[in-house]
Formats: C-alpha cells, structure tokens, sequence
C-alpha cells in the first residue's frame, strides 16, 4: 500500500488521534523506522537504543502528558550532560597544561555570553 509511505497533514493525524489511535501509533513506529533505518550505519544501534528508552518512558506513564514531561526531563539530561563535557573542554582551553602552550590569550578575545543552565535533577525512567 502506498499511501501508508506518503507524510499526513496535521489535520490527519488530529482526526487519526481522535478515532483511531492504534493506526496512528503503527503510522509513527513506521516513520520512526524510517528515519533510523536512513541514518548513517554507526548511529543507528544509539537512536535503537534511544527510541527504546523513549517507549519505555511512554510504556510507564500513567497519562500521554507525563510521559511528555518525563522524555522532556530526559532530553534536558542529556543537554545539560552535553553542557558539562563543553565546559569541560573551554577549562582545558583556558587552562592549559605543559604541553599545550601554543593556546591564544584568553584576554584578547571577545567576552562570551554564556547561558547559564538551572539542574533539578538526573532523569529517572
């Protein structure tokens, strides 16, 4: 069938959540798998992975909106993880060992406006 590769207006899948939920859910499992299986070999078996972590989170939920609230306290993890190994990388930067004495003068460059980020807590599915 044809029809099931081609991508639904919003209108659509608003009407398929209504009447039809279970058709919506193996509509979004078949775009999903699309996407993963597009995607370069070596990073697939991670977005396996995540996606696993994603419906186990979904699974657990008592409603479709704490199951929102739980994958958005999870992917605010993995960017405040992100945030901390970049960090980690601008203190090496500015503060540099023996063997990497070739880095500029911190003082000639321009002040960066940094974001600052609020912790609440790791992420537990």
């Amino acid at each position: 069938m044809n029809s099931q590769y081609k991508p639904l207006d919003f209108d659509h899948l608003v009407a398929l959540a209504q009447t039809k939920p279970q058709v919506l859910e193996r509509y979004l499992r078949l775009k999903v798998n699309q996407i993963i299986n597009a995607a370069k070999p070596e990073n697939r078996i991670h977005l396996r992975r995540l996606q696993f972590r994603i419906d186990a989170v979904r699974y657990r939920a008592k409603t479709p909106l704490a199951a929102c609230i739980k994958i958005s306290q999870m992917m605010h993890d993995e960017l405040w993880c992100l945030k901390e190994v970049l960090d980690g990388s601008r203190d090496s930067v500015n503060h540099p060992g023996p063997a990497n004495t070739s880095v500029t003068d911190n003082s000639k460059r321009s002040a960066d406006k940094v974001i600052p980020l609020s912790r609440t807590g790791r992420f537990k599915a």
